[in-house]
């Protein structure tokens, strides 16, 4: 018999029909594409933005079809706003012009004071510099200290300069330099370089004396050692008498001003002190005397004796070197503290063979 057949009869394929139709039977939901489609596109959205209610477009301008600009109403209200924000501005950049032309950095002076201190100037320059000031109207002391400041205050012993070039480097290009240099730090140099050129009138030697006298002679004596009664830098310049003898030649005063001290010091021997209406200082030591009726606080013009060249100092009343002028220069300036002196030979050359600055 068949399997079939054999289930039939023992009722075996009926009762698993029975069992399958008690069962729940599941469905798959039926997917309609079309309609699928259609949601896909609905959902779709412009770019960079998700519903048209979020980001509404801006409202369109109106727009004048012969320039394709938007159309401005401008009223007398507006135009008058306008111009007073245009004079505002307008005045804010002409101070801020200003400000900057004023207060502009600018190069900043960065010198040693002992190389300002050596004064190693060529000394031919500053008698060409004094012309060309006054031929062209430039303040001298402004021209002078750019001079030193475009050469560093030259800081090489045995300074050198073609002086053909000066007009055509600094007199014509005067204010274009000058622009170039800090105005605060350039200052105290002019000041110092003002006051000693305008006080100082004639060579501490009588003109009569130097002229015709041979034996007069000094050098650039500026920091040499010196080792008299100890080992010292030599901060001025000798005026040396090679006939060597006391009490002959005449010193004078090179400036006006008052006697700030004078007499007897051990190391200076007969010194006289004379203090300008600047501030600085002149100091004249070595004397074998001092001039009758001379004292501190006695006011003194350019040109008055103070004494006769000696060898008086050097310690304990020792007369024991030439005869010869020690004359040292302190201005008086900001750019240090304390007392700065300065080398005295370049003025000394510039004065050889004058009698006023």
């Amino acid at each position: 018999m068949r399997s079939r057949d054999i289930k039939r009869r023992h009722g075996m394929g009926r009762k698993r029909s029975n069992l399958l139709e008690k069962l729940p039977r599941f469905r798959l939901p039926s997917i309609n594409i079309s309609k699928l489609r259609y949601s896909v596109k609905t959902l779709s959205f412009p770019r960079g933005s998700m519903t048209k209610k979020t980001n509404p477009q801006p409202a369109r301008r109106r727009y004048n079809h012969r320039t394709r600009f938007p159309i401005v109403n401008l009223s007398s209200l507006n135009i008058k706003e306008l111009f007073f924000r245009a004079c505002v501005l307008a005045t804010i950049i002409l101070v801020l012009v200003v400000a900057w032309r004023i207060l502009r950095p600018g190069v900043s002076i960065r010198v040693s004071p002992d190389t300002v201190a050596a004064f190693r100037v060529p000394h031919r320059a500053i008698g060409f510099l004094r012309e060309y000031s006054q031929t062209h109207g430039i303040p001298f002391a402004e021209l002078f200290a750019i001079f030193n400041a475009e050469n560093n205050f030259f800081p090489e012993k045995n300074a050198t300069y073609d002086i053909s070039s000066l007009e055509t480097m600094y007199v014509t290009s005067f204010e274009r330099i000058k622009r170039r240099y800090n105005a605060r730090s350039l200052a105290p140099y002019v000041d110092m370089y003002r006051n000693l050129f305008a006080e100082i009138e004639v060579f501490p030697i009588p003109d009569g004396w130097y002229e015709f006298d041979a034996s007069i002679m000094f050098g650039n004596s500026w920091g040499v050692e010196q080792n008299f009664q100890g080992t010292r830098m030599h901060m001025g310049a000798a005026i040396v008498d090679r006939e060597n003898i006391r009490g002959r030649v005449p010193v004078v005063s090179m400036t006006s001003g008052v006697i700030t001290n004078a007499g007897w010091d051990n190391q200076l021997g007969y010194f006289v002190g004379v203090t300008t209406h600047s501030g600085s200082y002149f100091l004249y030591a070595h004397l074998d005397n001092l001039a009758s009726g001379l004292s501190t606080g006695q006011a003194v013009t350019a040109g008055q004796a103070l004494g006769q060249m000696g060898n008086s100092g050097g310690g304990r009343g020792s007369r024991s070197f030439p005869v010869h002028l020690h004359l040292a220069i302190s201005p008086d300036v900001s750019f240090v503290r304390g007392q700065f002196w300065i080398n005295p030979y370049p003025i000394l050359r510039y004065l050889e063979n004058r009698t006023e600055v």
